[in-house]
């Protein structure tokens, strides 16, 4: 009977759908608008050949939304082909041309001889709730950041000892921005209107605040070039940025509520290192866990796990890995360093490793030269020795696990 295997090249307005048989010869090679007709359409009558299909695609989400709950919904298997398998897969077929028809072959291709590409599922409504909330969350932290150094810099020309005093996280300091940017505005004000206005909007240690930010504004009398302007500009900026700070605190409060609903909410945040926004990141990228066989799988795919790297007599030797999940990897490694100031075992361990000499970074290896025995220092101990010793050769493999131990 056969089996028939559909990669497709996912595009903004339109897809490539290359299908395949067992003998790898093509069935169909069509582009299609991405649209929920066109994509049941094409699905229908490839269902109508009676034969078993599979189908991959190179985007999980984004543009490929519409297409793969489409697929799901008839019940579709659909895998994952990553864009680097795809790259990598496209140098073993003949040529070099690159079009959508060429990438979507390579993905039935890829399809049809790998068994162990990813499934694709429809994520729980909780997780993709925890996607959208922690990319939007990510995108609010960065306007969060930009607006600050623009406040610092304009904070910094009109007066430093402003900027030095005042500290942008406080909503004291950006209400007080709101409404007076300069030394000579402050000083006019005079400490009671300022302490009134600060009491009126909730400012906690105003009174601390009012008399630092006098006795800064009284160290300067001079008004810089384009002062006015700046302050105006200034006085918006402040207000964008108490915005951007509400939005934040109102997108934290929903995604605590969604990670409590999850079914792993309470595990991960029980973890140590781990609040409930890198929960939220990690059950984002995660989802269940159903998609990983054992904790190791977890960590490979996170980039925590080493991989060899041997050859002939050169074995025992591993290195860290250069394809992983960057978000997992991002995760774990914000909470290691979070735990170090909530979890004594951490603490302990991290004290332990650093006593041993190990590092956050480690130094590049040393390029080999071509000629070994003209090497020396550095360099010579990237390679194994020369001498037929078998006892040096050990203590070769053993310099170089100690090294390589020591890269995060």
């Amino acid at each position: 009977m056969g089996s028939l295997w559909a990669g497709v090249d996912v595009g903004k307005t339109h897809h490539h759908v290359c299908v395949v048989n067992d003998d790898g010869t093509v069935v169909l090679s069509e582009k299609i608008p991405n649209d929920q007709q066109a994509i049941s359409g094409i699905a229908g009558r490839l269902g109508k050949r009676r034969k078993p299909i599979r189908w991959a695609v190179d985007l999980r989400g984004g543009p490929a939304s519409l297409l793969l709950a489409v697929l799901l919904d008839r019940g579709a298997d659909v895998r994952y082909v990553s864009g680097t398998v795809t790259s990598r897969m496209a140098e073993a077929f003949h040529g070099e041309r690159k079009t959508d028809a060429h990438d979507a072959y390579v993905i039935a291709q890829t399809l049809r001889m790998r068994a162990d590409l990813p499934t694709l599922t429809l994520a729980d409504g909780v997780q993709q709730q925890l996607k959208l909330l922690v990319s939007r969350r990510l995108d609010l932290v960065a306007d969060r950041v930009r607006l600050t150094a623009r406040i610092q810099d304009l904070l910094t020309m009109i007066s430093p000892a402003l900027e030095k005093t005042l500290n942008l996280r406080s909503k004291g300091a950006l209400r007080l921005l709101v409404q007076w940017q300069t030394p000579g505005g402050l000083r006019r004000a005079g400490e009671a209107c300022i302490l009134a206005y600060l009491r009126q909007h909730g400012v906690r240690a105003a009174k601390a605040l009012t008399a630092k930010v006098l006795t800064a504004a009284r160290t300067q009398t001079v008004a810089v070039a384009g002062e006015a302007t700046a302050a105006g500009i200034l006085a918006q900026m402040a207000t964008d940025l108490e915005a951007v700070n509400d939005r934040i605190v109102a997108i934290e409060k929903t995604i605590t509520a969604v990670v409590a609903e999850h079914e792993l909410g309470e595990i991960v945040t029980s973890l140590p290192g781990i609040g409930t926004t890198l929960a939220a990141e990690f059950l984002a990228h995660a989802g269940t866990l159903t998609t990983y066989p054992s904790a190791a799988a977890l960590a490979a795919h996170a980039g925590l796990a080493p991989i060899s790297r041997d050859s002939g007599r050169r074995q025992g030797h591993q290195i860290r890995p250069h394809r992983y999940h960057r978000g997992l990897r991002r995760v774990f490694s914000m909470s290691s360093f979070t735990a170090l100031t909530h979890c004594p075992r951490s603490r302990a361990y991290y004290d332990k490793k650093r006593a041993e000499g190990k590092t956050h970074t480690a130094k590049p290896p040393q390029p080999c030269p071509d000629n070994a025995s003209t090497s020396s220092g550095p360099a010579s101990a990237t390679r194994p020795p020369t001498s037929p010793n078998n006892q040096d050769q050990e203590r070769w493999r053993c310099a170089n696990s100690r090294r390589d131990s020591c890269r995060p």
